[in-house]
């Protein structure tokens, strides 16, 4: 909440009341984005393995393609959190008041962003973190795969974050204001923040909080992947395992 808070010009508060508004709408929007990544990572993966491209290049590939599909059901979820935070609701009424006041277009307000934001998103955390993981085991530093798991989790949360914060904060304030009083499309919306703040300091705010928030998740989202992977991926790539360490 104080991510949004931040990008959107707004004062932050500690009244647990306003910091918890939308929570279970973000953890709906965070499980159910994962779970749609991982499902349509893995599907894709394996039809752009199918094509005889390389393992590496089916990897980093299908997950920007389950990221990119991934941005729609993310878009509307992370529209009501945002629209939950700032002006409170339920987790049912809340999209069905943007309905009613705003129609179809007010629930998709955001969505070409969130779109990009996730495709460069989830090619970090599926295809990029794992593809350093196996680097690092592998080649010449022979880190054991916890050890480079973390490694690759930080960078790539790093790369991933910095990357996308642009879209992320043009997106949060496009959603924060459905009445479109101050944000308006994309470009202008990019324009605004700029000239107001500034272009590091308008479109990277709070990229601080989401840095961390993303290191976390890639760990965790890798962790779990690796442990379950037979679940999550039926028919996995034909990547080579983790060799003994020497």
């Amino acid at each position: 909440v104080w991510k949004n808070t931040v990008q959107q010009g707004l004062s932050i508060s500690l009244n647990p009341r306003i910091i918890y508004r939308g929570l279970p709408m973000a953890c709906l929007n965070l499980g159910g984005t994962n779970a749609v990544q991982f499902a349509t990572t893995g599907a894709f993966q394996n039809l752009v393995a199918s094509s005889g491209t390389s393992a590496q290049t089916a990897q980093v590939g299908g997950a920007f393609l389950g990221g990119l599909s991934s941005g729609v059901p993310c878009s509307l979820w992370e529209l009501c959190m945002i629209q939950q935070q700032r002006f409170g609701g339920t987790l049912v009424g809340t999209p069905v008041r943007i309905a009613r006041e705003y129609g179809l277009g007010g629930l998709m307000r955001g969505v070409t962003t969130t779109c990009g934001r996730e495709a460069m998103f989830t090619m970090a955390m599926l295809g990029i973190t794992p593809a350093i993981q196996h680097n690092l085991v592998t080649g010449p530093y022979k880190l054991d795969k916890n050890s480079a798991l973390a490694a690759g989790a930080l960078t790539g949360a790093c790369f991933a974050a910095t990357l996308t914060h642009p879209l992320d904060t043009i997106k949060t304030c496009m959603q924060g204001d459905l009445g479109q009083v101050k944000y308006t499309d994309v470009l202008s919306t990019g324009r605004s923040l700029a000239a107001e703040y500034g272009v590091v300091q308008g479109l990277f705010k709070g990229l601080h909080f989401r840095i961390g928030l993303i290191s976390t998740t890639f760990f965790l989202v890798n962790y779990f992947k690796q442990k379950k992977s037979l679940s999550f991926f039926p028919t996995p790539l034909d990547v080579e395992e983790f060799p003994p360490r020497a």
